[in-house]
């Protein structure tokens, strides 16, 4: 049969075991610990925006960044949402933009990378077709400017055939 381990080495295996288990035991209990924290944090937020309160759940977002800094990614992507959510009154397609494109920059590895790739690409798309309409209405404006000129040309022109004698 096999030795039986003595004392010291038992201990020895026991040690060993701890210095391995601790350091991870404690980043886990740290991110699970980190991540308590946040989500009330990220639901006010949430639930101000969902109440249709864009500028309080910026401002929460810019508080939560501030104490959260490595919670940035997330934030500056709901911050994006939010600026160029349909319903906002105040939506701004450009701040919208600069959020996105900051976290493709500062955060190269994020879940939120490719999401923001294509929020990017939808507001350039709702951008360009923006001007595109812009454009049509200004045209549309032009031909009924020149429309009325036409029906009082047509107006004057009736009126002097109605004073012109027949022969």
């Amino acid at each position: 049969m096999g030795k039986k381990q003595s004392g010291r080495r038992k201990h020895l295996h026991f040690f060993f075991a701890c210095i391995i288990v601790i350091p991870i035991l404690m980043c886990g209990c740290t991110h699970f610990y980190k991540g308590a924290l946040t989500k009330p944090e990220f639901k006010e937020a949430n639930d101000l925006m969902k109440r249709g309160n864009y500028k309080a759940s910026l401002s929460k977002y810019e508080q939560i960044i501030v104490r959260f800094p490595e919670e940035g990614d997330r934030v500056l992507y709901e911050m994006g949402v939010i600026y160029a959510f349909p319903r906002n009154q105040q939506k701004d397609y450009q701040k919208s933009l600069e959020c996105f494109q900051k976290i493709i920059k500062d955060y190269p590895e994020s879940k939120y990378r490719q999401g923001s790739n294509v929020m990017i690409f939808l507001i350039n798309e709702i951008t360009r077709q923006r001007r595109q309409i812009d454009k049509l209405e200004r045209q549309v404006e032009e031909f009924e400017k020149k429309i009325e000129q036409m029906k009082e040309i047509d107006m004057n022109l009736k009126e002097k055939k109605k004073s012109v004698p027949e022969k």
